[in-house]
């Protein structure tokens, strides 16, 4: 499989410019859009609901596929979550991708919500019940989680077509059930010097169940941040422009996993993205010292901060290493600019397609654009995006 290039869309731009952005990596040539599906965050970004956002942005585009990351098994019923997804499907027509994990405090634990026992279990139960009903047909299932008799859903994908399930598969158990079922997988950030070896549990288990692993797609978050030009970043640049994606994308278990050193303090060994509460004052106050301690040193291993040439050389280690999805976060100091350089400049090494005529226009305006401030003048005015980034 070509890879494949997604961008994550942040959940701290307002709602209209989360569908313009949108539609700006439509036509610069984007393969697909994430949407984190939580209640809340550890910031000041709204939890707006996803399927909400990509129900509007789906109304706007034509061609780019829509994905949550990720949703999770306990927050809505199968039933629920499989009628809202072949409603968005036949929406997008046929554009949706069901991005699955097994939770995680954040979203979870100041709800009330039971979910820390038996999570794979509920995982794999809620995926076949999920299929089960977009099949169109009567479905009985007497689980551990969820009872059905004769159930049967009147609304289906898109043509019938099957809704694809990325599973965001960290442990051994989760990476078991991804070889099993998953169409994807949706990793922390991985090394590439690790990746191929952190995949092999999804692998050997996919061969196990007579699957092709081949016919995985195999994802993996991409954090960037693009310095380029006469006057290269310091060091305290670099990290600077690192430190607030660090808790999210250095996940500890994959250190360890990776034989990695990692020598946190006592009291902050378990903290992180996933485990972290924001309705408990402690658990915010241990997350945000374990994003102030986590070295530079390490951060530079989970998230490439430099020049173009080193941005496209790690793509290509990534490459080379079987990733097969890139989803995208953008931590340049200028947004725009390095979204459209590396929709012209990136991609299409990687996909064997030219860049879009709207890209490539951009890319060769964009700087006399902004030098003459011109730009927001002559920009369609539905990209009103450009000014929330001083453009």
């Amino acid at each position: 499989m070509r890879p494949k290039f997604g961008m994550c869309i942040v959940a701290h731009a307002p709602l209209q410019e989360q569908i313009k952005l949108s539609v700006l990596c439509e036509r610069l040539g984007y393969d697909t859009l994430w949407f984190p599906d939580h209640l809340t965050f550890l910031d000041q970004a709204e939890g707006v609901d996803a399927w909400t956002v990509m129900a509007a942005v789906a109304t706007h585009t034509r061609r780019i596929q829509l994905g949550t990351a990720v949703s999770d098994p306990h927050r809505l019923h199968p039933a629920i979550f499989a009628q809202r997804a072949a409603t968005l499907d036949q929406l997008s027509r046929g554009r949706l991708i069901v991005g699955l994990g097994s939770g995680e405090a954040m979203n979870l634990d100041a709800f009330g919500f039971q979910w820390k026992d038996r999570k794979v279990g509920r995982v794999r139960e809620f995926i076949e019940v999920f299929h089960g009903l977009m099949g169109g047909y009567a479905v009985d299932h007497q689980g551990a989680f969820f009872q059905l008799k004769g159930a049967r859903l009147s609304v289906r994908p898109w043509k019938g077509r099957k809704i694809p399930v990325h599973l965001a598969a960290l442990g051994p158990q989760m990476q078991r059930l991804a070889g099993q079922v998953a169409d994807g997988w949706k990793p922390v950030v991985i090394p590439p010097s690790h990746y191929d070896d952190y995949f092999s549990g999804i692998r050997k288990s996919a061969l196990e169940a007579g699957r092709n692993p081949n016919q995985i797609d195999r994802g993996v978050p991409f954090a960037f941040a693009l310095f380029d030009g006469p006057d290269q970043p310091s060091q305290q640049q670099l990290a600077a422009a690192v430190r607030p994606y660090a808790g999210a994308l250095v996940w500890e278990p994959a250190i360890q996993q990776m034989g990695m050193e990692w020598n946190p303090p006592e009291h902050l060994r378990g903290v992180g993205y996933h485990t972290v509460n924001p309705a408990d004052p402690e658990s915010l106050r241990l997350y945000e010292e374990y994003c102030r301690w986590l070295p530079d040193e390490m951060l530079s291993r989970f998230v490439v901060a430099g020049p173009a040439s080193q941005i496209r050389e790690q793509v290509r280690k990534y490459v080379n290493a079987g990733v097969t999805h890139f989803e995208l976060t953008n931590a340049s100091p200028d947004v725009i600019s390095s979204i459209v350089w590396f929709a012209c400049e990136v991609m299409p090494e990687f996909t064997g397609r030219p860049p879009t005529a709207f890209a490539r226009a951009m890319n060769v305006l964009i700087q006399p654009l902004r030098k003459f401030g011109l730009m927001r003048r002559l920009l369609p005015r539905d990209l009103d995006i450009w000014k929330k980034v001083g453009l």
